[in-house]
């Protein structure tokens, strides 16, 4: 019976795990939190607040969009 797999020996020019890795930054979670009404969303640090229902009112200072409304910011 005759194998037709590579043998180990010829596979050796694969690199190691770890050697390859990618310096992506991470994306870390938030919690944005309504100034008015608490109300609050998780989303990462690459996604927009308006898809999330919220309002940036200033750095990390949030109303959700109802609230935003009844204040007449939007």
């Amino acid at each position: 019976m005759s194998s037709s797999s590579p043998s180990p020996s010829s596979s050796s020019s694969t690199s190691p795990l770890g050697a390859e890795t990618c310096h992506l930054p991470a994306a870390s979670v938030e919690i944005m939190r309504c100034i008015r009404c608490a109300r609050a969303k998780e989303a990462t640090s690459t996604d927009d607040a308006t898809a999330n229902g919220m309002v940036r009112v200033g750095h990390n200072i949030y109303y959700c969009h109802r609230c935003a409304k009844l204040v007449g910011y939007i």
